[in-house]
């Protein structure tokens, strides 16, 4: 496991250093957050977290009945992820950036929520693992960009309750899908997939971003040409 482990962790790794140069993340680190952008990472944060508890129920359909402690996984994991999307909304709202009219997910974060349904239907629980793995420890890549948005638009902790709290319940999830993979990996193909899983995973958020930011600079564009 300790090799699969290693290799997983570089899959990780190579997907966090393709976000790292892209356009989104370079623009977050040389600028100040302008609210616009803020609010619309944080909405698509919003769209894809709450499918989240119910893609992690649907694993059930595709697993073994018998696989009675990854079942257990699933159903308890699937619990506590429910609502947590209401963490993002009454962060928006403390700051005065909740729309009064939820706009569609962007496409990228429409394929993320997709591409989870199919793993989740078709593949089953031991492939979204892939997903839960990176999904559960993202603070030590994600701070800086959250440092600044701490610092360019004043937040408080308890404007942001969907980092701060999540991060203390994402670090027992953490410890939860590490020992669910040792319980349940059998054969070379669950390695794969989780794999795979993680970097299409990984690819999507990275696209997510930059999607965002061009959305932002658009109607940025679009205010400049109006005036």
């Amino acid at each position: 496991m300790e090799v699969f482990f290693r290799e997983l962790d570089t899959v990780v790794e190579e997907g966090w250093a393709q976000i790292k140069q892209g356009a989104f993340w370079k623009f977050s680190l040389e600028n100040p957050t302008p609210p616009a952008l803020y609010q619309q990472i944080m909405l698509q944060v919003y769209h894809y977290t709450r499918y989240n508890s119910v893609n992690q129920a649907a694993c059930a359909f595709s697993a073994d009945p018998e696989q009675a402690a990854l079942l257990r996984f699933v159903y308890k994991h699937a619990l506590e992820e429910l609502g947590h999307e209401r963490m993002v909304l009454r962060d928006l709202e403390s700051i005065g950036l909740l729309p009064s009219h939820m706009p569609e997910p962007l496409a990228p974060t429409q394929a993320l929520i997709a591409f989870l349904n199919d793993v989740a239907i078709r593949k089953g629980p031991i492939a979204r693992l892939g997903y839960s793995y990176w999904a559960e420890d993202v603070y030590e890549h994600i701070q800086p960009v959250l440092d600044g948005f701490r610092t360019h638009l004043g937040l408080k902790d308890e404007q942001m309750t969907f980092f701060v709290a999540h991060s203390v319940i994402d670090e027992k999830h953490s410890e939860e899908v590490r020992a669910a993979m040792q319980r349940a990996l059998r054969a070379e193909e669950d390695r794969s997939q989780i794999k795979e899983v993680a970097r299409v995973t990984l690819w999507l958020t990275g696209q997510l971003m930059e999607e965002a930011l061009r959305t932002y600079l658009a109607g940025e564009e679009g205010l400049l040409e109006a005036s």
